[in-house]
């Protein structure tokens, strides 16, 4: 079945994430507390993702509270009674971030003709999506964790882009950067997903696996444009598309 719409990513996948924010907050932790970097960093994504596993429907918080809250989940584990850190000036950088990101310059050139229509799909507040569609004159429909009231690869987030795009799982294909939130939440709901790796990591033998990996969105872009007159399945799943 041909695709007739896409589910976008957005950090990581259309413009840079956040790694070099995330890694300066860790560096500050790591040299105040003196907790190695790599503890704080792990430690840190554990504490996230509980609290994102748990922030669902009505249970949901926005992620700006789940960074802050996770960090300071973080620093009391890992540095008790330590009192010398600011979690709001940690984390301001984070969130100016956000709102202020960098694009990838294929990514403006695939969104500025897309083969198909677009739906971004992002974990993350809405006024940070919002100011950062604007500055980089963007105009797409979108879903964030705040909207759907969910993190990926809960489905919420989907089911909402599809509702935006009036099309079903079959008709799209979900592409983005992380195996675990993208992938996992693409082949959960019964939608094609094309992982894109801009870094060349070593393509996953178990777990989620992606129906495509791409390198790019110059290469997602070309993928799409085969998938508009032909099946899919003309296509080897798994592979990296350069047609």
């Amino acid at each position: 079945m041909a695709i007739r719409g896409l589910l976008l990513d957005f950090y990581g996948t259309v413009v840079h994430d956040d790694e070099d924010a995330v890694d300066a907050v860790c560096a500050r932790v790591a040299a105040t507390t003196g907790v190695p970097h790599d503890e704080v960093a792990h430690t840190w994504w554990r504490d996230y993702c509980a609290l994102a596993d748990d922030a669902q429907g009505s249970s949901y918080r926005r992620l700006r509270d789940l960074a802050r809250d996770s960090l300071g989940r973080t620093v009391a584990a890992l540095a008790p009674g330590h009192r010398g850190l600011d979690l709001d000036e940690l984390v301001a950088p984070m969130y100016a971030y956000w709102s202020t990101p960098d694009p990838y310059p294929d990514a403006l050139t695939f969104l500025a003709d897309p083969p198909v229509p677009v739906c971004l799909v992002s974990d993350v507040d809405d006024a940070d999506l919002a100011a950062s569609l604007d500055r980089l004159g963007l105009d797409l429909p979108a879903v964030t964790s705040e909207r759907s009231r969910a993190y990926k690869p809960a489905a919420p987030s989907f089911d909402l882009a599809l509702e935006l795009l009036g099309l079903g799982p079959d008709d799209v294909a979900h592409a983005g950067d992380s195996l675990t939130s993208d992938v996992t939440g693409a082949n959960a709901r019964g939608i094609r997903s094309v992982w894109v790796n801009r870094t060349g990591r070593p393509a996953p033998t178990r777990g989620p696996l992606p129906t495509w990996t791409v390198p790019d969105l110059a290469g997602l872009g070309d993928l799409l444009r085969g998938d508009v007159a032909a099946p899919v399945t003309a296509l080897r799943p798994g592979a990296v598309s350069t047609t």
